[in-house]
């Protein structure tokens, strides 16, 4: 191959590569279009969003700024904050419990392991399997937090356990879908090599699979964690616990400066489980 052939096929100009830039570009103007965006009215009424923040001086805590600081409502943010951490680190164990074995299911190289043979019923095995767990999958991360939150409040009451049980399934459900996508992008090698041992299904899991996979699976479940962590600060809206119970409380009476306090709480509490995640992926993957 001389130069200007290499030239040619490495041009980022062709028709391979333009059209579907073109193609994105149409929808976004259509979509932009039919969403009525209008930066133009944002620009309009920022002295609105201006004139929220800064409050009413003649109501008592209606500026977000200053923050409020109060000795008692402090312990009290901070232990609905802790619940709000452990609200999450419950549900990514109940999630964990539910995706992998899901993940397992929704792979097709791992189904070819479970299943090897070629003939109808190993096929339509496959097809089966794989097809239920993906349906599984998609409706458990579809339904948003909230909605899970509510169906299970109406189970079971007001309380951590309904924003728990929420977190749990819906996170279940985005966990299994990005451990599949890890699962089916191993190296088939060392699996072809065990399995030419004879080795049993859960010895080519854990021999073969899971080594390749834990990267992956360590860094998606910390991130679902940090995620998780943000939800379930909303779950309190509905009464599913945690200290989006004291935002939504707040918010509804104006006290914007008790609100900008949450707020703060709330985000030094995720930069420093981001910032525990980076130090866990540094060491692990």
């Amino acid at each position: 191959m001389n130069l200007a052939q290499l030239k040619k096929e490495a041009s980022p100009f062709t028709f391979q590569y333009i059209s579907p830039l073109v193609f994105l570009t149409l929808i976004f103007i259509i979509s932009w279009q039919n969403t009525e965006m209008n930066l133009e009215g944002l620009f309009q009424g920022w002295h609105n969003m201006q004139s929220y923040m800064s409050g009413n001086p003649d109501i008592e805590g209606s500026s977000f700024f200053p923050p409020q600081v109060i000795g008692s409502d402090l312990r009290l943010y901070l232990d609905a904050m802790v619940e709000t951490i452990e609200m999450a680190f419950v549900a990514l164990i109940l999630s964990i419990m539910i995706a992998f074995p899901l993940s397992l299911l929704a792979s097709r190289n791992i189904l070819t392991i479970l299943f090897p043979r070629n003939s109808a019923f190993h096929r339509l095995m496959r097809h089966a399997i794989y097809g239920v767990s993906i349906f599984l999958a998609n409706i458990f991360r579809s339904i948003n937090e909230i909605i899970w939150a509510l169906l299970f409040i109406s189970a079971i009451g007001l309380g951590p356990m309904a924003g728990i049980l929420a977190l749990g399934i819906h996170t279940g459900g985005v966990l299994t879908k990005l451990l599949a996508e890890g699962n089916e992008s191993i190296d088939p090698g060392p699996v072809e090599a065990i399995v030419a041992t004879g080795a049993s299904f859960p010895k080519v899991i854990l021999y073969a699979v899971l080594p390749q996979t834990m990267p992956h699976f360590v860094s998606m479940v910390l991130y679902r964690f940090e995620s998780d962590v943000r939800s379930a600060s909303i779950l309190g809206f509905v009464g599913a616990g945690g200290i989006g119970f004291f935002l939504f409380d707040k918010i509804r009476s104006f006290e914007n400066s008790a609100v900008s306090t949450i707020i703060f709480i709330i985000v030094v509490t995720v930069w420093i489980i981001d910032k525990i995640s980076a130090a866990i992926r540094r060491k692990y993957i």
